[in-house]
């Protein structure tokens, strides 16, 4: 059975900012519904790609052109503008699996273990009327070559954005249960 706990009070992710130190507190805090603490060495962290985008620097400025062209760069998944500054647009994560495998070790070095890390995104859905999902852009810790294993990335990090969705201010969640796809390898 799967756990989801959404990581709250987790601050502001600013340009240069290492991720994993920035959630370890939050997530040290975390109480699961069980009665549970903390993080666990064989969790999923799911972090939503702004946050890690904010941390790379990511930030262009908007103009009117490209708010009026913001399918075009919807569609090709290139800029972010929820939660950003209103005259700002946020490129998504550079290489978000190298990304997701420096989150896992700072995460790895101070809970132990090596718990899997996803980098979500939200992608629109290309159908009308069928609105956005979130899917990974990137993951360290999680087999994409067992049977399923890109599926089952998708699906938690579409569970995940559920949880983000229905807390705003929770850009990351942890899941707990998950099994047959971990590994120890990045």
């Amino acid at each position: 059975m799967y756990m989801i706990a959404p990581v709250v009070g987790v601050p502001v992710v600013s340009s240069g900012d290492d991720v994993a130190a920035v959630i370890a507190g939050p997530l040290n805090a975390l109480v699961w519904p069980d009665g549970g603490r903390s993080l666990w060495g064989d969790d999923v962290v799911v972090i939503a790609g702004k946050i890690v985008a904010k941390s790379q620097g990511r930030f262009t400025a908007r103009d009117e052109g490209m708010a009026e062209r913001f399918e075009e760069f919807d569609a090709k998944n290139l800029l972010m503008f929820r939660s950003v500054p209103r005259k700002l647009a946020l490129y998504r994560p550079e290489n978000p699996i190298e990304a997701a495998a420096q989150i896992r070790r700072g995460l790895a070095a101070r809970f132990g273990g090596r718990p899997a890390v996803i980098i979500s995104g939200s992608e629109r859905e290309r159908r009308r009327g069928y609105g956005r999902r979130d899917v990974a852009l990137g993951s360290a810790g999680v087999d994409l070559e067992t049977p399923a294993g890109e599926a089952i990335v998708d699906s938690l990090a579409a569970a995940a954005g559920l949880a983000m969705n229905q807390n705003p201010e929770c850009p990351v969640v942890v899941i707990r249960g998950v099994t047959g796809v971990l590994t120890l390898q990045d």
